[in-house]
């Protein structure tokens, strides 16, 4: 919760409280104690109701991200079953229409780096 929000709960409780035992029964500006004591509930019923939809939302998170690992690993299974397939392998047209690159389209990756010429 925010500093100015604490501030203000924190405020309106103290004078709740100090209204509560000085002058119960006294209405200020059309205001009655029992009245500001229902807002500050209220306020604090809406507080709950937040801290317990941001609990929700953590464990959804969590369990999305735990939804998103065991998907990733699947993934690497099904591309390790397609390239052990003896019908399908690494070389396979579907092999490449997964996102993958086919071994018979795989560059060597060798590389020779370049000298330069003795500067004279």
């Amino acid at each position: 919760m925010p500093s100015r929000h604490r501030r203000i709960k924190d405020r309106v409780i103290r004078m709740n409280n100090a209204w509560a035992q000085g002058a119960r029964t006294v209405v200020f500006k059309g205001m009655t104690q029992a009245g500001f004591q229902s807002e500050i509930s209220a306020l604090a019923n809406d507080e709950q109701e937040i801290a317990e939809m941001a609990a929700q939302l953590k464990l959804r998170r969590v369990a999305l991200e735990a939804r998103y690992t065991r998907l990733n690993d699947e993934s690497i299974k099904l591309r390790d079953g397609v390239e052990g397939h003896e019908d399908f392998g690494p070389d396979h047209p579907m092999y490449e229409a997964m996102g993958f690159v086919r071994t018979s389209e795989r560059k060597s990756g060798l590389t020779r780096k370049k000298t330069q010429a003795a500067q004279g």
